[in-house]
């Protein structure tokens, strides 16, 4: 009998992470209008939307690594701030 492999294949070890990745992309584009008023009142919207920029480009890199893409996909360059 031969013995069973406990170990998951690396294509469903990566699917979850894919998965999570893909979910932040979607909330990070989705517009926060309390957050937005938060700084405003704070005067850091620009930081903010830097900030938000920059995660979005970090998850994207993230994702085409996951994916084994050597170049970058159509999403990159993506600006998940234009619809401010």
């Amino acid at each position: 009998m031969a013995p069973v492999s406990t170990s998951t294949p690396p294509s469903r070890q990566v699917t979850p992470r894919l998965d999570a990745i893909n979910l932040m992309l979607r909330d990070l584009h989705t517009r926060h209008d309390e957050i937005r008023h938060r700084a405003a009142f704070r005067g850091c919207t620009s930081e903010l939307l830097t900030v938000q920029q920059e995660l979005v480009d970090y998850l994207l890199r993230m994702k085409n690594s996951l994916q084994g893409a050597e170049t970058a996909s159509s999403e990159e360059g993506l600006n998940y701030n234009s619809f401010t």
